[in-house]
């Protein structure tokens, strides 16, 4: 079940990068492409598929794939869901210390990498609309994540106090909902160095 809802989450990731691949110049425009915090953040996206037919490589999201891939489960091809994933970008990761991080991409650390992955899905489909102030979701993990909303501002609190805020949210596929963050989410009993 486990490497089941991995999978998930790693064609959800792609997800984002497919979606924002398919996005015109246009719509770009006046858009600032290096930031990943934003007051308000681009929403309602769809693919129009399930996860696994919506994959691609995701260029904000390389680091999460490499995750995934040391932690062997991105071969999985079951279909799961609905899920709602938290899909930290490069920045995110950029922000754990720099040999926590490949601590965690090591062999023997596939486990604790798992935790950490799963511990950014959630069983159901949340969109920003459904998400409430204050709500309270339980990971696949079993850990706990927080709702902080502010207006447009969409964040998430993790079980160590950090906050993740959404910079690309409700991106849906047929089997599950993907918000893009720009800080990785940590379990309680996992350090990793923040900087």
């Amino acid at each position: 079940m486990k490497k089941q809802w991995m999978f998930v989450l790693g064609l959800a990731v792609a997800t984002v990068g497919g979606v924002q691949a398919q996005t015109s110049p246009a719509a770009n425009s006046g858009r600032d492409q290096s930031s990943t915090t934003t007051n308000a953040p681009t929403t309602g996206v769809s693919t129009n598929a399930d996860l696994a037919a919506s994959a691609a490589l995701s260029s904000d999201h390389s680091t999460l794939l490499q995750a995934l891939q040391a932690a062997s489960l991105t071969d999985m091809a079951q279909k799961g869901g609905p899920y709602t994933v938290f899909a930290p970008t490069n920045a995110a990761f950029a922000k754990i210390d720099a040999a926590t991080l490949e601590s965690l991409m090591q062999p023997a650390n596939r486990q604790q990498l798992s935790q950490l992955l799963a511990y950014h899905v959630v069983r159901g489909r949340y969109t920003s609309a459904t998400l409430k102030n204050n709500q309270t979701l339980t990971t696949v993990q079993g850990g706990k994540l927080t709702v902080k909303k502010e207006g447009n501002t969409l964040a998430i609190t993790d079980a160590a106090g950090n906050t993740s805020t959404v910079n690309m949210g409700d991106i849906t596929a047929t089997n599950g909902i993907v918000h893009s963050v720009d800080t990785v989410l940590m379990p309680g009993a996992l350090s990793t160095g923040a900087k």
